[in-house]
């Protein structure tokens, strides 16, 4: 037995990590990732193939052999994972957690990779033949099933301010320092965006998520205006951003020139699959956050519309598989998972176009990187578990109301 926070006894269910009858596959679901999926290889490939060629031996499959890899393991685990009883993950949410921060504080033991502690890896045998991990992408989703799992525990008292809002953002309390300190602006940006948002979408704390806003917003434009005085290296690195963040081509960072520059040469239909020249090692990180400028490049207006046209049905099929779930606990579950991509699709679309401030966010399933692509698969797989296990759900109303049309009416004699 177990005591909820309405202070009445439930029994504790034991969960097992496979089911039996786990429920139908969404189809449409499955089609539109894989021609994502399919679609992100072959504009990574064209991206990727001049840089890697000049940069890692004269070895033009350097990125693309690790991505296909990671995209075929990544895919196993997402089949797999969609039989498992998202239930069972729940069990290891709080486990998960702090393994998470251990990694946060790990990495920041870890040689610096562009100036940035964000990647575990060492350089001493036999460690540094393993692949390097980014853990940022590992406490995206634990973020998600930690806030999920608050919101549920709490689920009766979710309106008010100490368990609606204090609550579900103490998690975040040693997260979102270590990650500034690797500096990771962007990967904390993301994290509590996807806090809010299940906090939001989950009906949490009421009149007091507008009062939070405000407060967040003002403290954050009172720290930048002490910077110099308090936060010293952090707040410079942030304030050198947002100076990038200007239309006047002088004071333009490089990055943010050459992207905009592989958007305007793309036109309506672009110079064709493979003809960027800003690829040329003339645009930084073509092959990771700024993949889709090299898709304005030469797939155009059109082939950019493609692929945001194709993230807008998969945030649509992803939020219709929360609205549908089970119970609570995969809704909120769904709600983070599609709150990660729609975030990273938005913020990165953003960057690109300097929208937004030059900040390394990653494009989903299109950028280089075998962790975020191993995760975002791997978190599709519960997605697609929590899918099944709501189509089941809907099957059995469906048969138990049509058994109950079926039955006999039993008539009282006058």
């Amino acid at each position: 037995m177990a005591m909820e926070a309405n202070g009445q006894m439930r029994r504790r269910v034991r969960y097992r990590m496979f089911t039996k009858d786990p429920g139908t596959l969404p189809l449409p679901l499955l089609i539109n990732l894989g021609i994502i999926l399919v679609f992100g290889l072959i504009m990574l490939f064209s991206a990727s193939y001049t840089t890697a060629y000049l940069t890692k031996g004269g070895d033009s499959y350097f990125y693309i052999k690790e991505q296909v890899l990671y995209a075929v393991a990544g895919t196993a685990v997402m089949l797999v994972a969609s039989r498992v009883d998202y239930h069972w993950v729940r069990r290891w949410t709080n486990i998960v957690y702090f393994f998470s921060v251990l990694l946060l504080l790990l990495v920041l033991t870890c040689e610096p990779i562009n100036g940035c502690r964000r990647w575990l890896h060492w350089n001493v045998a036999p460690l540094k033949y393993l692949p390097t991990v980014q853990v940022s992408e590992i406490v995206k989703f634990e973020m998600a099933l930690m806030t999920a799992n608050i919101m549920c525990v709490y689920r009766t008292k979710r309106r008010t301010f100490k368990y609606g809002i204090i609550y579900p953002l103490l998690p975040l309390i040693p997260v979102v320092p270590l990650m500034l300190l690797e500096p990771h602006l962007s990967g904390t940006v993301i994290i509590c965006a996807i806090v809010g948002t299940v906090m939001l979408l989950g009906g949490s704390g009421g009149k007091w998520i507008p009062i939070l806003v405000g407060s967040v917003a003002a403290l954050a434009g009172v720290l930048y205006g002490f910077a110099s005085d308090f936060l010293g290296k952090l707040i410079s690195y942030v304030g050198d951003r947002l100076d990038g963040w200007t239309w006047d081509l002088d004071l333009m960072p490089w990055q943010t020139k050459q992207s905009l520059y592989a958007i305007g040469s793309g036109g309506l239909t672009g110079v064709g699959l493979g003809n960027s020249m800003e690829k040329q090692l003339w645009l930084p990180e073509c092959v990771n956050d700024f993949i889709f400028s090299v898709i304005c490049e030469e797939l155009g207006f059109m082939g950019a519309l493609m692929v945001i046209i194709l993230f807008v049905l998969l945030i649509g099929q992803c939020l219709y598989v929360a609205f549908e779930a089970a119970d609570l606990y995969g809704s909120l579950v769904a709600l983070g998972i599609t709150a990660q991509i729609a975030w990273q699709v938005f913020f990165n679309i953003g960057v690109v176009t300097n929208t937004l401030p030059n900040t390394g966010i990653s494009l989903p399933f299109f950028s280089s990187g075998g962790t975020s692509l191993l995760m975002l698969l791997g978190e599709m797989g519960i997605l697609l578990s929590i899918a099944r296990a709501g189509r089941k759900a809907r099957a059995e109303r469906r048969a138990a109301a049509e058994a109950a049309q079926n039955q006999p009416q039993v008539r009282l004699a006058p």
